[in-house]
């Protein structure tokens, strides 16, 4: 299978294959970066949103959430975000504009954690990838940001509130 994705802007293709080892499941990569990079690597999704891969020698955790506009925000244990597309290289529909889409959307907890702080208020108008919630989640601090610009319908969210994966933090319209 062979993907666009665009890391903050950049656009690269990246073509992967499933390989069975005896050892577990690898996927084969190559992705056109100067110079061109492959491989084989291990990913196993450890909780919601927080992937282990292992690339040859190297492990690290990959964490991902929700961005703005349909992109996805990744991060490893440095502070270092980027924000991710990913299109199938055959969907045609992938190609056309992206919009911000009509009607609610919930931001929900990625992975179960303690809610730090509330930033926003019901009410408040938002621009997309403003900060609405902090969660600590395994000892880090995330930042859950608005999807979209709009208004805040409702908050779910209450500081010092324990919160479970997928659990409704956020409305915004």
């Amino acid at each position: 299978m062979k993907l666009r994705i665009d890391v903050d802007g950049e656009a690269h293709f990246l073509e992967f294959f499933p390989e069975k080892e005896s050892n577990g499941e690898r996927i084969a990569y190559s992705l056109d970066l100067s110079p061109s990079c492959s491989g084989s690597a291990s990913i196993v999704e450890t909780m919601p949103g927080v992937f282990s891969v292992l690339l040859g020698e190297r492990s690290f955790l990959v964490n991902v959430g929700p961005g703005t506009e349909g992109e996805l925000e990744v991060w490893t244990s440095g502070d270092e975000r980027h924000a991710i597309s990913l299109a199938d290289v055959r969907d045609r529909s992938s190609r056309r504009a992206k919009t911000s889409g009509a009607g609610p959307v919930e931001v929900r907890a990625q992975m179960p954690g303690k809610v730090i702080k509330v930033l926003v208020a019901a009410g408040a108008a938002v621009e997309a990838g403003q900060g609405l919630v902090v969660v600590e989640a395994m000892k880090m601090q995330n930042e859950m940001k608005a999807p979209k610009s709009g208004r805040v319908v409702r908050v779910q969210a209450r500081e010092g509130a324990t919160v479970t994966a997928g659990e409704p933090l956020v409305v915004v319209e």
